[in-house]
Order: structure tokens, then C-alpha cells, then sequence
């Protein structure tokens, strides 16, 4: 696309439009940041925090990326607007700025160090062996509009804003006598009995005549019409298709290998034990003792506080040491002790049993670790080349068929696609399978036209062109017939089922017994074991279980089911007892807490609200849009 750009840009006619652009710039001025300028331009003022308009416009629209990304790219403003992103990012700015002005009033902060391994410890940071990659940092803030500064910045504040809100969720308890009722409520469970009248019982129900059907195809329009069906011309970009392509020479391996390196490789380890002291005096004493000829073993024993079982440090790594003790420890030869040596733990004393040297990875060694993933990631790579190449070719008006030889792509006709990704037949098309995104960018560009690139949520890029539109229409009455006349006929065997369930309970309520009712209208009595609220989707349906729960002991009623209906009598109910499930009480309070927290918090944000004051120039949010 911009070098599509550059190749115009050269011409004459877009010289001319270049320049009625300046004059214009010049008469009227750049209207994108002259309305930005324009007399105040705070949107959000809380307390002495001033949130201006380029600053909510920023996060405006970084919101609306994240929703686009979400749905696709395909989401227009229109759609947008429907989910009130503007007004969601004016509260949440209001709200930390309100945590912002108190944590500056309590002169809270956080520490560079804390910055720094918040960003090392981030999964969204770290490379292929696992290892925090600056280069996917800065690409991941790059593709999120930020800059290095500026995501510090947010983080930091970030931090500080989650160390108050954790500060005032902290003492958040909820009552047990609250904990024990709903985990009763919850864990209540009722037994009982039931019988099944299935649909198919009443087989004969009458023939309907031409009216019937005629009436149940009105009232059934949509169960009668086809869907609106779209062909189309379909490229497809993935990484699994382009990998057989992929070619790794030994130099890209070499490479990648020592890239990688530090993940292979082995340190030198050593074997170490430790007296720690809270003090220098009983630190040198115990090296003392040891210079003096004693064994290390022999002074833990006869000092008090130590213990054999504890001194252990086991193998460890010059990195996994703290420097302190790693700068004497490295140094020393087996069998050697070092120290006392300070450090913020106390006073150390360590002796070096043995040394496991460490060991420098080989290429040939680890190639078959490295090379799945380097072809998997040139293959990526590969991929993304392609899709960017076909939607440059398309940006420039090529037809599909030849963008897509062009770049090294296969297009793929599809006669027929519904909105749900099915064919004519209603069987899924395989192209479409996991790509709803390029289903729904078929759904939204015009006959005749080419969609947007779209990239799925599994990596694939597609570029699909509406070929021709088969609008949705009713089946004609009499190619749907059948449907209806069976449609018809279900319905006159619910409704018979649901009749003859009322009869039984009915009987049952004039004091006929279970058995005589059951062997009357030939239905079986089946037990319902001890279940909850929810029921157990397995063996108790959940409409079966909402009616045990809401009859007393010897009530008798219906619930209706997928292919016919129960007729339900609720015999016991067993009470739920808090004391003899610990594990569920806990995690009940741990929810409880939770919600309790958060209500807290919404509170506490509502109060500094008020002590600090917000005020929303609702003209100067208007103009972000």
C-alpha cells in the first residue's frame, strides 16, 4: 500500500491534489488539531488531575482497536458506538485518576527494580525459549501504539493504583453466619420420584388437512426459508500451508541457535550448605571453630539454632545465589568454607561441596529443539509476507485470480456460504472451518466487491470476493409439505403428553397411589437421587430438579422436557452441612470475598470521587468520536 503511494505520488494529478491540500491547510488550518486547541481542552478534571482531550481521544481509540480485533476488523463505527466505548473509557479514566489523585495525596509509589520485573516476568514479553526478548517488547508496544516511556509510565501508575485498591480489599471478610446460608442454599439437595410421558406415545394424532398446513407454514416463517446464500472467491493464507515451502539453511540455524544459546546451556553448579546468624559475633565464632580444625558438620551440630537437616542449599547456580554469597562461593575450591559474608538475611557462613562444571550447548545437540520452532516462525513470517503482498496487489485494483498468482496464493470458489458458514446442504464449508471472522467479512462487503484483509484468531489471512448474492426466501408450500405436516404432528403429540401429565397428577392428587396411577396410564416410576438446584445434566434434568425444589415433601407437579413431560413427586430433602465440607467452604468464602472486594473497591472508588471532585465537560468528550 505505500508503495503504491510512492509510485502515484510522482505523478502530476497527485502533485495537484497535494497542493490544493496545503492551500487549504493554510486557509483553514488542520482541523484534526485546531479543534483539539480550541479554548479549554479538558475533557476530565478529578481533584488537581486534568485529563485533556488528545489524552482521552488516545485511549478512545486504542478501545475501539482492541473491540475491531475482537470482532475481526470488521466492526464499523456505527457498531461501535453501540457498545458506548466512549463513555466506558471516560469512566475508567475517571476512575484512576481518582486513585491517582490519593495515592499522591498518601505519596505512594513503586520502585524501578519492581518495574523492571514486572516487565520481565510478563508472558507477553518472553521469546521462544521462555526468556524476556526486548525485540518482542518493543513490537508488541509498537503494535499497540505505545512508546517504551509512555508504557513505563502507564505501568507504574498502573502499580501503584493496584497496591491502594489491594490495601483497602485487604481487610475484606465476609461473615460466616452469610457463608453458611448460601453454601446451605447451594448445597441443598432433594430426592424423589418421577415418570416420563414421551411425545411419541400418541401416535395417532389425525392427518392434518391443506388448512393445518397452510397454517403452521405462516406461523412458521422462519423454520420454511432458506438462508441467504453468498458465492464467493476465496484466498486463504495460513502458516500451515506455506511451511512446506519454508527452506532453513545452516546459517539460519546457526543463528537461531545462538540466539538462544543461554537457554541451552548449562552453568556450573555448585553443591552448598550455609550457617546463617542473626549476628557477626556467632557468625565468626562458628568460622572460627572451622578454621580452627572442626569439620562444618560438626560445628551445626554443637551450635545451637543450626540444624544438619537445614543446612542445605543443595545445587545452585552462580545466578540462582545472591551476589554476596555467589562472588566468595564461585571463587572457592570443593571442600573449601567461605565467610561470614552480610547480606540482608543475616550473617552467612558456607562451605562448597562439590562443583558440577557447567556444560556449553551444541548446535547439533538442540537442533531438533530448535528447528520446529524456527520453521513454524518462518513460515509465519512467510505467510504474513503473502497476505501483505496479495492486499497490495487487490489495494491496487488487480483482480483477485491475478493478486493472488501474483503472490504466490490459491483461490478457492465457493458456490454457496450462509452466514453460518454451512453450504446449500447445510454442512460446514472446510475452507471456513475456525474462521468466523472471514464468514462475517463475506457477510459485509458487496456483490461484486473484494472484503478487507481479515486475520482469524488462529493466524489465517483471507481475502474473499462476493461473487453473487442468493437473497434468503421462503421454500415454497409445496416443496415443504412434509416439514410441515411433521412439524404439525409434534406439535399434536406435545400437547397430548402435556394433557396426559396433568390427568396423573390430577389422579394422584385425588389420592390414587403411584403404583395404580403409573400401571393406569402405562408409565414407569423412576427414582430421582439426591441433587441439587442445578441438577445433574447426566441423569436429573435441570427442569426435573426446578420442580423437586419447588415442591414441599409429597407435592406432586409437571416439568416439561426436550420429547415430553415429567410428572415429578419431591420425597426428601437432605440439608446441606456446612462442618463436614471444609474445602467447599472455603471456596465459597474465597467467592464471597472476591465479590465482597470488589464491591469495596467500586465503593472506595465512588468516595474519593466525592472527596476529590469530578467534573466531565461533556462539549469538549463530544468531540472525540
Amino acid at each position: 500500500m505505500l508503495q503504491f503511494i510512492r509510485d502515484k505520488a510522482a505523478g502530476t494529478v497527485f502533485k495537484v491534489m497535494f497542493g490544493v491540500l496545503i492551500i487549504s491547510f493554510a486557509v483553514w488550518g488542520i482541523g484534526d488539531y485546531a479543534f483539539l486547541r480550541r479554548g479549554d481542552d479538558t475533557a476530565i478534571a478529578v481533584g488537581d488531575r486534568k485529563i485533556n482531550v488528545r489524552e482521552l481521544d488516545a485511549e478512545y481509540r486504542q478501545a475501539r482497536e482492541r473491540i475491531k480485533r475482537m470482532l475481526g476488523g470488521q466492526a464499523d463505527d456505527a457498531l461501535i458506538s453501540q457498545f458506548g466505548i466512549l463513555d466506558q473509557t471516560v469512566e475508567r479514566l475517571t476512575g484512576q485518576a481518582a486513585l491517582d489523585a490519593e495515592a499522591a495525596h498518601l505519596r505512594l509509589a513503586t520502585s524501578d527494580a519492581i518495574i523492571r520485573q514486572r516487565i520481565s516476568g510478563d508472558p507477553a514479553f518472553r521469546g521462544p525459549g521462555g526468556q524476556f526478548d526486548r525485540f518482542q517488547f518493543q513490537r508488541l508496544l509498537y503494535e499497540n501504539g505505545y512508546s517504551e516511556p509512555r508504557y513505563i509510565e502507564l505501568l507504574r501508575s498502573d502499580i501503584v493504583r493496584q497496591q491502594l485498591v489491594e490495601a483497602v480489599e485487604a481487610g475484606v471478610r465476609p461473615p460466616e453466619t452469610l457463608v453458611e446460608t448460601i453454601y446451605r442454599h447451594r448445597n441443598e439437595k432433594r430426592s424423589g420420584v418421577r415418570m416420563f410421558v414421551a411425545n411419541t406415545t400418541f401416535d395417532d394424532v389425525g392427518t392434518p388437512n391443506e388448512e393445518d398446513l397452510k397454517k403452521i407454514y405462516e406461523a412458521n416463517a422462519d423454520r420454511f426459508t432458506a438462508p441467504e446464500l453468498r458465492a464467493l472467491s476465496a484466498v486463504r493464507v495460513a502458516a500451515a500451508d506455506v511451511e512446506a515451502q519454508v527452506q532453513i539453511d545452516d546459517r539460519a540455524l546457526e543463528d537461531e541457535f545462538q540466539q538462544r544459546k543461554r537457554e541451552f546451556d548449562r552453568p556450573e553448579q555448585r553443591e552448598l550448605k550455609q550457617m546463617l546468624f542473626a549476628d557477626e559475633t556467632a557468625a565468626r565464632e562458628a568460622a572460627g571453630k572451622i578454621a580452627g580444625g572442626k569439620s562444618f558438620d560438626e560445628v551445626v551440630a554443637e551450635t545451637p539454632g543450626q540444624s544438619a537437616d537445614r543446612v542445605g542449599l543443595g545445587l545452585v547456580s552462580r545466578e540462582e545465589t545472591l551476589p554476596a554469597i555467589a562472588e566468595l562461593a564461585f571463587a572457592a575450591e570443593p571442600g573449601k568454607v567461605v565467610g561470614p559474608v552480610r547480606t540482608s538475611f543475616g550473617w552467612h557462613v558456607i562451605e562448597v561441596v562439590r562443583i558440577e562444571p557447567g556444560v556449553e550447548a551444541k548446535l547439533a545437540d538442540v537442533r531438533a529443539q530448535i528447528e520446529p520452532a524456527l520453521r513454524k516462525r518462518m513460515a509465519n513470517d512467510k505467510a504474513f509476507e503473502i497476505a501483505n503482498k496479495l492486499e497490495d496487489q487487490v489495494t491496487r485494483g488487480h483482480p483477485l485470480d491475478e493478486a493472488a498468482a501474483t503472490a504466490g496464493a490459491d483461490v478457492v470458489k465457493i458456490p454457496a456460504l450462509d452466514a453460518r458458514g454451512r453450504d446449500a446442504d447445510g454442512k460446514p464449508v472446510a475452507l471456513f472451518i475456525d474462521a468466523p471472522e472471514a464468514v462475517r467479512a463475506a457477510f459485509e462487503t458487496v456483490a461484486g466487491r473484494e472484503s478487507q484483509l481479515v486475520e482469524t484468531r488462529v493466524g489465517a489471512f483471507f481475502i474473499v470476493r462476493v461473487d453473487s448474492v442468493t437473497p434468503a426466501q421462503r421454500r415454497p408450500f409445496d416443496a415443504v409439505k412434509d416439514d410441515a405436516a411433521a412439524l404439525w404432528k409434534s406439535q399434536r403429540q406435545a400437547e397430548r403428553a402435556a394433557a396426559r401429565a396433568k390427568e396423573i397428577v390430577d389422579a394422584i392428587g385425588k389420592g390414587e397411589k403411584l403404583e395404580e396411577v403409573a400401571l393406569r396410564f402405562n408409565v414407569r416410576i423412576d427414582p430421582v437421587p439426591p441433587v441439587l438446584r442445578t441438577g445433574d445434566q447426566a441423569s436429573v434434568p435441570s427442569q426435573v430438579a426446578a420442580r423437586l425444589f419447588a415442591q414441599k415433601p409429597g407435592e406432586t407437579g409437571v416439568a416439561p422436557g426436550l420429547d415430553g413431560q415429567y410428572v415429578v413427586r419431591t420425597t426428601e430433602i437432605i440439608p446441606a452441612d456446612p462442618a463436614a465440607d471444609k474445602a467447599g467452604m472455603d471456596q465459597l468464602r474465597a467467592q464471597i470475598r472476591r465479590d465482597m472486594a470488589s464491591d469495596v473497591s467500586s465503593e472506595y472508588g465512588q468516595a474519593l470521587r466525592q472527596r476529590y471532585g469530578v467534573t466531565v465537560n461533556r462539549s469538549v468528550v463530544d468531540r472525540v468520536n
